[in-house]
């Protein structure tokens, strides 16, 4: 059985470009442009890995973050996050977990997502 990833962003590009590598690559993607739809697909799929952007307009991905965590049914369903605001720039992981019990997320990747990095992190996360 193929493994399940979620892909959450509101760019259909990103969302394609990361479909591609990850398709090519054997695993099974379902995808949402907002973190209500991500919600949704997480109870509705089951993945077992998101990738999730942070920038999203209706429900951001820090809200999205902490639903999942917060949900018995989701919270152990590892998280990466993907995003344009770079970790050496504007990005703080504290902006993600905010509380202490909220745990960091199980990644991260900045965009432009380079594939041996998406790869890389993907297959680290569900070997």
């Amino acid at each position: 059985m193929k493994n399940k990833i979620l892909i959450v962003d509101d760019e259909s590009e990103q969302i394609d470009f990361a479909t591609t590598i990850l398709e090519e690559n054997g695993y099974l993607v379902v995808s949402a442009l907002d973190g209500s739809e991500g919600i949704m697909l997480a109870r509705e799929e089951n993945p077992k890995l998101i990738l999730l952007d942070i920038m999203m307009p209706r429900k951001g991905g820090i809200a999205m973050y902490h639903e999942l965590k917060k949900d018995g049914a989701l919270r152990n369903i590892p998280v990466v996050i993907v995003t344009g605001v770079t970790r050496g720039n504007d990005f703080d992981i504290h902006m993600v977990t905010q509380s202490g019990d909220i745990p960091p997320p199980a990644g991260y990747i900045e965009k432009p997502m380079n594939p041996d990095t998406v790869l890389k992190v993907v297959r680290d996360l569900l070997s």
